[in-house]
């Protein structure tokens, strides 16, 4: 598969060519960029399988490149430092990333999930809804996650989630409106989308929106009773920090 860097960092960009050369011999390194101008335009030129494309360049962001290029049909592996808007925002938008430093490691397994999704003609384009996501990070009102399921995608916002329910690798999202929707993630991966969000994980199994608490009726550990009926126990270690962060999310 043919590749494109757009990385304005020198090293960071030599240690993705190494690290491609090493875990990924199957890509070829076409060219690089590291302007946003420049990026475009070889972009419209070679139109390449994947795109390595670091979150802030010389001239704008990857946003504004993805802004600039509405017909892009690259499948994209986002790069960056330590933006936790921008890693909140490729969570819950079902997009690749990989943070510096780049492991090698982390670089194939991305590159195997993309080779995987053009395997299986998965084209779903979240590229809209990363941006979408990324420029209202300050509006949890205009957020939305992507729940992979068995026939593609559901969109839901945050807001709209009462709980999850693991069982095992699966987890059950229980909404407001009475649907539930199961996805093949482990709920340490659902914990990690929507931390910023009012969420707590109260026991191994259950993640709950602090919202959606009807009651709570202290014990050893105590429950809570939540708006849709379901009475959920809090695990003893973690009972004082639910209290703490219940309390810090009360209006």
């Amino acid at each position: 598969m043919n590749a494109i860097i757009v990385e304005d960092e020198l090293s960071a960009k030599e240690l993705l060519i190494k690290e491609l050369a090493v875990q990924c011999p199957q890509i070829k390194v076409l060219t690089t960029s590291d302007t946003l101008i420049t990026a475009v335009s070889l972009i419209k030129q070679y139109q390449p399988d994947i795109l390595f494309l670091d979150v802030m360049i010389k001239g704008g962001t990857a946003f504004d490149l993805i802004d600039r290029l509405p017909e892009l049909d690259s499948e994209i592996i986002f790069i960056t430092s330590h933006d936790r808007f921008a890693i909140q925002a490729f969570r819950v938008s079902a997009v690749d990333y990989l943070s510096k430093p780049i492991d090698g490691f982390e670089l194939k397994e991305a590159v195997e999930k993309v080779e995987q999704k053009i395997k299986n003609q998965d084209v779903s384009n979240h590229l809209n809804l990363l941006v979408s996501n990324y420029r209202n990070k300050e509006s949890n009102d205009a957020i939305k996650i992507a729940l992979p399921t068995q026939k593609g995608y559901s969109f839901v916002r945050p807001d709209e989630i009462i709980r999850c329910e693991s069982d095992n690798t699966y987890t059950t999202f229980f909404l407001a409106n009475g649907r539930s929707i199961i996805v093949s993630k482990t709920l340490k991966t659902c914990e990690s989308m929507l931390e910023s969000y009012a969420f707590f994980r109260v026991h191994n199994r259950n993640l709950i929106n602090l919202k959606y608490i009807e009651e709570y009726e202290r014990g050893e550990g105590g429950y809570v009773k939540m708006t849709d009926g379901s009475e959920i126990a809090v695990s003893r270690r973690r009972k004082e920090s639910f209290i703490q962060s219940f309390k810090d999310h009360m209006p």
